[in-house]
């Protein structure tokens, strides 16, 4: 039985928390980072504001919740976060229920959606649905009289993101990319109604652009790709935005009418899932419809229509050999033309993915493996070349040791280039977004984040020596059942092979009777 989230008779106090631990050990905000995280946001919008004292707490935009007056406010505490923020989402829990033994803490998100036994050992309420499946657990929890009655995201909870709005006029994918958790939740694509995108685009007010959430906004249906085109026109022409943007998958380009209908509606900007320039290792994920995404050409047709173009690229040393990369990346750095990309990260076997059962089946995955070190940003899968030659180039790439002068030049380079077919914010875009990506900088926090940043051991790139965050030492004395919450969930044992709660967890669940899906699942 759960606990009560707050007295009878009180106004319930409900925190939203972004649960995140950044691969670069810094505990300071990442202000810069965008899109934002704006589940928590859309969450908060399910509560009446009259009737539930709501906030979020987002730890990439207002940096690790260390602050101790913040974690005996709240009666309830809803979690989430990225699959590999599993580790945090416990530390926090354990933080909240120290402070206050009768807090109610709920998680949802893709780490319940992945790990649903594991959290329900954790959590109190284990939620495997989108934010509109949470009203069941409001009603029960709270009372019915503390869900809102015409949700719309809380925006006005979100602070500033420099002057951008966002909306998402779709959900999940129609493709099924082998390293993509919407892949391995295995969740139908599906479309808002007219009505539900126009009340997210009034809840954010007037914006200077607009950004479209959807993992897909191109969708499997042209006529109803149209129909949100349109739709996010008509609210541009009215001025409630200076233009907006939105990610599409490679199938779009391959009709140039595309593009027409989405310039002449307000688009400014797109970004597309480049992910590799080897058709060779796009096979291999399973992304065949990005197959012909050059973003060069890519990048120069979006030009014509006025459109900035971004992309990510990810790399795969598995699959590739440092030459085969380093090539591409001196190739990007020789053509102004062509924008460097917005993401540059390694492939993640993410948990419950067809990449990750692959990977585990074929024994390509490291020894020791914790799902924390799913960040894109050290080697947990053995490369093609030996370690010692892998290992160093990578940590210089991700570094940009030896290529940020370069990369700034080629900033100017591609703004320049393109001056005829952008706006000046456009041109502002272009230039100076890879020179905060790459060129690095220095993020301030309050005095806490900068004393844990300040205490990180260095990082080494590789999962099998990367040492253990601050972050798992507890800020201060606790109950000895909290112990191990600040254990390290680990994928693999020290011979490369899955643990067993891993198995357990990835193991096809037996069929349950709808009585008891209705009694441990929102939905």
């Amino acid at each position: 039985m759960i606990k009560n989230a707050a007295p009878a008779g009180k106004r319930p106090k409900v925190l939203i928390v972004n649960a995140y631990v950044d691969p670069w050990r810094s505990a300071a905000p990442m202000r810069l980072f965008i899109p934002r995280a704006m589940a928590p946001y859309y969450l908060a919008g399910r509560l009446d504001k009259t009737r539930a004292d709501v906030r979020v707490y987002d730890e990439v935009y207002h940096g690790a919740l260390l602050n101790p007056r913040l974690l005996d406010w709240p009666d309830m505490v809803i979690l989430t976060g990225l699959t590999a923020a599993f580790d945090r989402a416990r530390q926090l829990s354990a933080y909240f229920r120290n402070a206050r033994p009768d807090v109610t803490v709920a998680i949802g998100g893709p780490i319940a959606r992945t790990l649903p036994a594991l959290c329900a050992d954790v959590f109190d309420y284990v939620c495997q649905g989108d934010v509109e499946t949470f009203d069941d657990f409001i009603d029960e929890r709270l009372g019915a009289d503390c869900r809102a009655e015409n949700p719309a995201p809380r925006f006005d909870l979100a602070g500033w993101s420099y002057g951008l709005g966002f909306v998402e006029t779709t959900k999940n994918c129609n493709f099924k990319c082998a390293f993509c958790s919407l892949t391995g939740e295995g969740r139908a694509y599906q479309s808002y109604s007219s009505a539900g995108i126009t009340s997210q685009i009034e809840a954010g007010g007037k914006t200077s652009m607009l950004m479209v959430l959807d993992n897909n906004f191109y969708g499997n249906n042209r006529a109803d790709f149209v129909r949100r085109t349109e739709l996010l026109g008509d609210h541009w022409r009215r001025g409630r935005y200076r233009g907006w943007g939105a990610l599409v998958t490679g199938d779009f380009f391959k009709n140039p009418e595309n593009l027409a209908i989405i310039a002449a509606n307000g688009c400014k900007a797109l970004f597309s899932g480049v992910e590799s320039l080897d058709p060779a290792v796009l096979k291999a994920y399973n992304k065949k419809h990005s197959l012909s995404s050059d973003p060069r050409s890519l990048a120069r047709l979006c030009a014509e229509y006025g459109i900035l173009f971004d992309y990510g690229m990810m790399l795969d040393f598995s699959h590739q050999t440092i030459a085969e990369i380093d090539g591409q990346i001196d190739g990007l750095l020789a053509s102004p033309e062509t924008p460097l990309p917005a993401l540059m990260s390694l492939t993640i076997p993410i948990l419950g993915t067809p990449h990750f059962n692959t990977a585990a089946t074929e024994g390509r995955l490291m020894p020791n493996v914790r799902l924390a070190d799913m960040d894109g940003q050290k080697l947990v899968e053995w490369p093609k070349e030996p370690l010692e030659e892998v290992v160093p180039y990578l940590a210089n790439l991700l570094q940009f040791k030896g290529r940020k002068l370069a990369f700034s030049r080629h900033a100017v380079r591609h703004a320049w280039s393109r001056r005829h077919s952008f706006d000046t914010l456009q041109t502002l875009i272009s230039m100076l977004g890879p020179i905060v990506r790459y060129a690095g900088g220095i993020r301030i926090g309050d005095h806490r984040q900068m004393h844990q940043t300040w205490r990180e051991p260095k990082r080494t790139f590789n999962a099998m020596t990367e040492p253990l965050s601050v972050a798992y030492e507890p800020l201060h004395r606790m109950d000895a059942k909290f112990a191990r919450y600040f254990e390290p969930l680990f994928l693999t044992d020290a011979k490369g092979q899955l643990t067993q709660p891993i198995a357990d967890a990835i193991r096809p669940p037996l069929p349950r009777t709808a009585h008891e899906l209705l009694k441990s699942d929102v939905a």
